[in-house]
């Protein structure tokens, strides 16, 4: 039964990731199809806005940091995905997987979660419901990953033992 239990949570844990991947895609995706970026989204844009200020940006170069934004939001998702391909090729090439790259593609996820969280911690709201929930989904499939992977280290066999001293007698 734990067998079948590890192997059903690794395999959730892959369905979440595949979904943080295509959330994050699709939000690159939307982001990119609007014509000022995240720019002209109500609150975000504001905020984009408020940090090109304080990081002294021209406007010009605003439109740019905001164009930056888009390309993070595609290579998260593109690394999310790439950690499924690793974990696939992994585990059909070499016979199992230690789901390392999984690991770190989904606390990236959640760095760049917590980094979206600005428009939701000033404004609240609904935008600040939407990051809970991603960094909910990264908690649980890494959670889910560490359980099926089972423990990372086998137990040492044999258990070390203490030898006797020796005694040297000088004549």
């Amino acid at each position: 039964m734990s067998r079948w239990l590890r192997y059903l949570a690794r395999r959730c844990a892959y369905l979440i990731a595949l979904l943080l991947a295509a959330v994050w895609t699709v939000g690159g995706m939307e982001s990119l199809t609007r014509s000022l970026y995240d720019l002209g989204r109500p609150l975000v844009g504001d905020v984009i806005i408020s940090v090109g200020h304080a990081l002294s940006l021209s406007p010009q170069m605003i439109i740019v940091f905001a164009l930056m934004l888009v390309g993070l939001k595609f290579m998260v998702g593109a690394l999310l995905l790439a950690a499924l391909f690793a974990a696939a090729h992994q585990k059909y090439t070499l016979g199992s997987a230690d789901d390392a790259m999984l690991d770190v593609a989904l606390f990236v996820a959640a760095l760049a979660t917590i980094a979206s969280a600005l428009p939701g911690v000033i404004h609240g709201g609904e935008l600040l419901l939407a990051v809970i929930g991603e960094l909910m989904l990264c908690v649980i499939a890494s959670a889910l990953a560490i359980y099926g992977r089972g423990y990372v280290v086998p137990p040492e066999l044999p258990l070390p033992s203490r030898s006797e001293p020796v005694i040297i007698r000088t004549a």
